[in-house]
């Protein structure tokens, strides 16, 4: 009797925290939480809920230690640690991840304004909530179950629920690179103009507008993840929006003719891409993105140099194919007749 008294006294006080957090969502974001898709940056997360839950459980593992024989002390509070993951993983944390993926903007070509991301804040929320979580483990219940079986048992539940919200957080980051790089693939298409690499009369070399624009909008995303996530997982994710924003870039340049001022114009925009991707900190894209400076060299240096360009330290590497791409892309290209330079490069 006394051990079915003990877990509903706790069930009870979780659900009361429950609604109380569900009428304090509903108030603050004034509508029914189970039709809305936009939360205005509102997360849904907070430490303190999670910090009030966990002391409901030192509570509860008080009253376990009291009331329970010895024998009965090991099974009772694995039943608490059960209540709390349910409410505070399960029902907490997960629903607020749930919430936050759902949130993350789909870039759309009508949409100028770039897209805010918030999912990295719930990230940096859900790590703060998991360390308290598994800090209160290691602290109260461990010493309560480490000799009994009830602690391979924990550390197995534990495991699975963690590893369900990585899975979740991993589907997040995914959707949040792909609204940041889809909104770069917009820019880029609705900014950047064909006289900008194909200029009719000489102009004053500088970065295009849809440079600058993307160039201002990564450099704040990446300063954003910076302060959201830990060093480690930061660079990971980094590194992957580096190389995702590397594939946008060269396919971006390949859609364009250039002249001799619209490669100087290009390069500059190089430049720009390549000083902004250093703030990633990955050694592979920032090699990506000298590569790809040197392919842009390919539309400015004279006909006669680019066979020794092509195979110049960064270049020689490469497919042909990837070299004949860039070449062909010159407005002089049949006048010089670089077609027979492509036939070399094949034969290489």
């Amino acid at each position: 009797m006394t051990k079915n008294i003990l877990i509903t006294i706790l069930l009870f006080r979780f659900q009361e925290l429950r609604r109380d957090l569900q009428t304090v969502i509903s108030t603050r974001t004034n509508f029914n939480i189970m039709h809305i898709e936009d939360y205005g940056g509102e997360t849904f997360l907070s430490e303190y809920v999670a910090t009030s839950l966990i002391q409901e459980f030192n509570q509860a593992l008080d009253r376990c230690c009291t009331l329970s024989s010895s024998s009965d002390i090991p099974s009772n509070s694995y039943q608490i640690f059960e209540i709390l993951t349910s409410y505070l993983i399960e029902d907490y944390v997960d629903y607020g991840l749930e919430l936050a993926v759902q949130s993350v903007p789909i870039p759309e070509a009508k949409t100028h304004d770039p897209p805010n991301v918030y999912f990295f804040e719930v990230i940096k929320q859900v790590n703060a909530i998991i360390l308290l979580f598994e800090n209160q483990l290691s602290d109260t219940l461990v010493p309560l179950i480490i000799t009994t079986p009830k602690y391979s048992q924990c550390i197995s539940f534990k495991k699975k629920k963690l590893e369900q919200i990585e899975s979740k957080i991993d589907f997040g980051l995914d959707r949040s690179l792909n609204a940041i790089t889809g909104w770069i693939k917009i820019c880029l298409s609705s900014e950047q103009k064909k006289s900008d690499f194909k200029p009719e009369t000489d102009v004053d070399t500088m970065t295009s507008v849809a440079c600058r624009s993307v160039v201002q909008y990564l450099s704040s995303s990446i300063k954003h993840i910076r302060q959201c996530l830990d060093a480690k997982n930061a660079d990971l994710v980094l590194a992957e929006l580096g190389i995702r924003f590397h594939r946008i870039i060269y396919e971006h340049l390949l859609q364009y003719t250039y002249n001799s001022a619209g490669a100087m114009c290009a390069i500059c925009d190089m430049n720009e891409y390549r000083r902004c991707v250093k703030d990633l900190g990955s050694p592979l894209v920032i090699d990506l993105f000298d590569t790809l400076h040197a392919l842009c060299n390919l539309l400015l240096v004279k006909h006669e140099n680019l066979k020794q360009v092509c195979y110049g330290e960064t270049l020689v590497g490469l497919d042909h194919s990837i070299l004949s791409n860039f070449i062909q892309l010159r407005t002089d290209f049949k006048s010089q007749k670089l077609a027979a330079l492509l036939k070399n490069l094949t034969s290489r």
